[in-house]
């Protein structure tokens, strides 16, 4: 498989841990008409003014309806965000204490395997000297502090990683979860994700860890079929540690 669509894949994936838990701020209303329905023959257009001037007549003197066909989005800012995902947490009775005792922290560190060096193209990403032939990848990324990022499931990730694939690239392909784990990380909530997938006749492991802080910190290895580096990934993963 070409080198560039598998980094592309393995960041759509990535990507999921990041969305995949009910983080999108805006709220869409259900007003919107289909272009379908918003399409009318002439025919169609003399009925309905015909409809509309009958409603008229019976509807005169009545308080007319509020307009929402261009209601604009709703922004969620992120104390109300924060609020709700800490009251879905406290629902679910699941664990809270990223919500009551974050601690401040600077950064996250790891050691790398000694064949991966940074990528000049994409920051945060680690590839082998051996790249693409051997597409192996490390990427991290460290954002801002998000709650929601707590209520993840197997079942949301695997759904976000599958919605991602189909949007980016027009293609169904398969999250396979190998196993999916709630961990502590220098005592801070943590997943930990084992999944693989297939694009074609490549299949792609990935071992994902996300930490939630004060901020979110997520580092994912990846490696197709042809090379094995999961001894590697694992001893590179014992040592994540974050920095206070």
């Amino acid at each position: 498989m070409h080198g560039k669509k598998v980094k592309c894949l393995i960041l759509a994936l990535c990507a999921a841990v990041l969305v995949g838990c009910g983080d999108k701020e805006a709220v869409h209303t259900s007003a919107e008409a289909s272009g379908a329905e918003a399409e009318l023959s002439e025919d169609g257009e003399d009925e309905a003014e015909t409809g509309q001037e009958e409603a008229s007549d019976e509807n005169e003197g009545a308080e007319p309806a509020p307009d929402t066909s261009f209601m604009a989005p709703v922004e969620m800012d992120e104390t109300l965000k924060n609020q709700l995902a800490e009251e879905l947490l406290q629902e679910n009775e699941m664990d809270i204490s990223v919500v009551e005792s974050a601690p401040v922290t600077k950064g996250c560190s790891f050691t790398l395997p000694e064949a991966f060096s940074e990528s000049e193209d994409i920051e945060g990403m680690y590839v082998t000297r051996r790249y693409p032939i051997d597409a192996s990848t490390i990427y991290y990324v460290a954002l801002g502090r998000d709650v929601a990022l707590q209520l993840m499931t197997e079942e949301t990730f695997k759904a976000q990683a599958e919605e991602n694939f189909r949007k980016e690239y027009g293609e169904e392909i398969e999250v396979t979860i190998d196993s999916f784990e709630s961990i502590r990380i220098d005592g801070c909530p943590a997943f930990r994700i084992l999944c693989h997938y297939e694009v074609g006749d490549t299949q792609i492991t990935q071992l994902e860890y996300a930490i939630n802080a004060d901020k979110s910190y997520v580092i994912t290895y990846s490696q197709t079929s042809d090379y094995d580096r999961m001894e590697e990934y694992e001893a590179s993963a014992e040592t994540i540690h974050l920095e206070f």
